[in-house]
């Protein structure tokens, strides 16, 4: 069937690649696991072709064939997501959506038009070059691209001020399994259920989001920052509580042991930025607000290295295995939350390292990132019995499965203790949009 579906996706001109290093290319996401298997010179899975429509309408030619056929299509943006989400485990069609790239800016509208397959980074330079920013900026802003974004329910550094993609979103024109094109007319707000948020966190299950419309906001005039020590993390936790009266654009907590990493200070550290109108006012109550102690140049600091990853790269072939783990918890989990998840994860054999910071914040409560690096024997053994561990550890005390990096195929086993009987909709819809299964197969659930 695949022989024939590559035919048809030829005869509609669509670019196609059944090249080997191609295929190598759109083998994997950015799962650690993958990483290990890369360097064995193991490839994760490989897909039978790679396509890379360059419009909706090609979009919805992919998909069509491809339900006629009941070939498998995995979903590829800029394959930064870490949770085995896009992995062709049964071969098929890897669609590319890089080449849906086009950027449009309503500036009277404030609010931009943007392909799914346009990186972040891109994005954000165009826009700054107009007077505006998105402020929407995940530590993958330079590799990821708009649709990851929406089909994983991103977050950005400044969510805390100015909302997760959820909220920035306008509109978004989305292809079904089947071909059909869905969009809806463009409105500040909407009558009715607001069903493209369907898409949001799908994962590619439901559909491939092709062009969004998002909010963007004049580049602000004033930028602010303090910087505050503590010696726990409930004394940094209870200020960040109070600071949200004040409306900062970002907060960040981080643990003693993150704080020799960035600042070279064994203490807990807070740092929170204010901007817009008003932000220096802002900015010298909080620093009257906070019971720690006020410091200088650790905002700063951590700015300028925040989308810096290259540890990974230089510990991973030396045997490390390194990942995150992100969850949400309430205010009054936060503190026991945080001790019990890092004290599991430290509690596994081959555990050389384990920290967090909080790096989202919302009224009624905040997500923890946890950072965690082992030298084990088995790899693959010691990776699954951490995520087994701190994901039973954040449940049991107060916090979820995840925060902003989705479910794939690394926490699907969890998802229905975080959506309880909810999982059977999401089944039912899944069947309803794709009755062959053709989208992402094994995301979520089998």
């Amino acid at each position: 069937m695949i022989d024939r579906a590559v035919e048809e996706l030829k005869a509609a001109g669509i670019s196609v690649s059944t090249a080997e290093e191609d295929k190598i290319a759109y083998c994997k996401d950015f799962n650690p696991l993958h990483l290990h298997r890369l360097l064995k010179k193991e490839t994760p899975a490989l897909p039978d072709v790679v396509v890379f429509p360059k419009s909706t309408e090609e979009v919805s030619a992919v998909l069509r064939i491809a339900n006629t056929y009941g070939v498998p299509v995995y979903i590829f943006g800029g394959a930064s997501g870490v949770i085995d989400a896009a992995t062709p485990y049964e071969g098929g069609i890897a669609l590319s959506t890089l080449a849906l790239n086009r950027v449009e800016i309503d500036a009277d509208n404030r609010m931009v038009k943007a392909g799914a397959g346009v990186v972040g980074g891109r994005l954000e330079k165009i826009l700054n070059r107009h007077g505006f920013t998105l402020r929407h900026s995940p530590q993958s802003l330079y590799c990821s691209t708009v649709g990851g974004w929406v089909a994983t329910a991103a977050s950005g550094q400044f969510s805390t001020g100015y909302g997760n993609i959820e909220n920035l979103l306008i509109s978004l024109t989305a292809v079904l399994p089947d071909g059909e094109v869905v969009t809806e007319k463009m409105t500040p707000r909407r009558a009715g259920p607001d069903l493209k948020k369907l898409f949001v966190g799908s994962e590619g299950l439901l559909g491939v989001v092709t062009e969004v419309v998002m909010k963007i906001f004049e580049l602000p005039e004033e930028f602010l920052t303090i910087s505050v020590e503590y010696d726990t993390m409930g004394e940094a936790v209870r200020d960040a509580k109070a600071l949200m009266s004040l409306k900062p654009a970002l907060i960040r907590i981080f643990d003693d042991e993150e704080s020799i990493r960035y600042f070279d200070l064994e203490k807990f550290t807070l740092i929170a930025v204010f901007e817009g109108k008003g932000a220096g006012s802002r900015a010298d109550i909080a620093k009257k607000m906070v019971s720690g102690e006020i410091a200088e140049g650790y905002a700063e600091k951590w700015l300028g290295r925040r989308f810096d990853v290259s540890d990974i790269s230089k510990i991973v072939p030396l045997g490390f295995i390194f990942d995150t783990i992100e969850v949400a918890c309430f205010w009054s989990d936060a503190e026991r939350l945080y001790h019990e998840v890092i004290n599991a994860i430290r509690r596994v054999e081959g555990t050389v390292t384990a920290s967090a910071h909080a790096s989202h914040f919302y009224e009624s409560g905040l997500c923890f990132y946890f950072t965690f690096a082992g030298y084990p024997e088995d790899v693959e053994k010691y990776y699954r019995e951490v995520w087994e561990r701190a994901i039973k550890a954040s449940l049991k005390n107060g916090g979820n499965v995840t925060h902003h990096h989705g479910i794939g195929r690394l926490r699907k086993s969890w998802l229905s203790a975080e959506i309880g009987s909810y999982i059977s909709i999401l089944k039912d819809i899944k069947t309803m949009f794709d009755k062959r299964n053709i989208l992402n197969r094994g995301v979520m659930f089998d």
